[in-house]
């Protein structure tokens, strides 16, 4: 049957069998580094992944691949263990992008996300993971390869709402389709200025919609600051809590 759960496992399985991002990659700097055992489409997506959400958020990348010891945790444990600070190994001042979110979304629109959420889902625009460490230089080539299997989890789920997070997953969406304050599509005035700042482009009061290549579906999209270390000092936690707002219409 073709069914969102059925189109759902057929995604996974492609993803976990992608090899295009470790092909050639240079000996020096972060590789990538593919999740033979995946069960979700990315490790963020045991966190909140409801196939019938509302809202579907996009961050940029996990991070760092798991060891053994940990992964189990993370794809186990009934509360993210990023938020719980239970295990030695996860602490919780290592996650702050995880706990800033669930601070932020708690506070804008009166979600625990300590618990799983009907009306989210989770994902990177990056799906594999960096072989050391969770921040520094990403490749533009990772989000290129990786777009068209966000594609194909956007047009199962169709969420009312998609929230990217900081600037790379907003401009991930231009390779495999458009970004617009048109809903139609037809003003090619009112096409997404990618040159324009984070700032002006989560400020703004027009609504923004996107469109994958071959389809007429259209997704509004909620551009926010990451809510990291560095998102935050660009972006203080108070007002992001504020454009998070927003998006409020569409949690339930």
């Amino acid at each position: 049957m073709n069914t969102k759960e059925s189109r759902y496992s057929e995604l996974v399985e492609d993803v976990r069998k992608c090899e295009k991002c470790m092909i050639g990659q240079k000996t020096q700097g972060t590789k990538l580094v593919q999740d033979k055992c995946r069960s979700q489409i990315n490790l963020w997506s045991h966190w909140q992944g409801s196939l019938d959400a509302n809202i579907l958020v996009i961050g940029q990348d996990w991070g760092e691949k798991p060891d053994p010891e940990s992964y189990d945790k993370w794809t186990n444990d009934p509360t993210y263990p990023s938020l719980t600070g239970k295990h030695k190994h996860i602490p919780k001042h290592k996650f702050k992008t995880d706990n800033n979110l669930a601070e932020i979304i708690c506070k804008a629109s009166k979600l625990d996300l300590k618990k799983k959420q009907g009306s989210l889902f989770f994902t990177n625009a990056v799906l594999c993971y960096r072989d050391k460490g969770f921040t520094g230089a990403v490749n533009p080539e990772w989000f290129q390869n990786c777009q068209t299997f966000c594609v194909r989890l956007i047009n199962i789920i169709k969420p009312q709402a998609i929230v990217t997070l900081g600037s790379m997953p907003l401009r991930a969406l231009l390779h495999n389709g458009s970004l617009s304050y048109d809903s139609k599509f037809e003003d090619t005035g009112k096409v997404l200025k990618i040159s324009r700042s984070m700032r002006e482009i989560v400020e703004t009061e027009d609504q923004l919609y996107y469109r994958t290549e071959g389809s007429k579906l259209t997704y509004k999209v909620f551009p926010v600051f990451h809510c990291g270390s560095w998102g935050t000092k660009a972006r203080p936690l108070e007002i992001q809590i504020q454009d998070w707002k927003k998006i409020n219409d569409y949690v339930h």
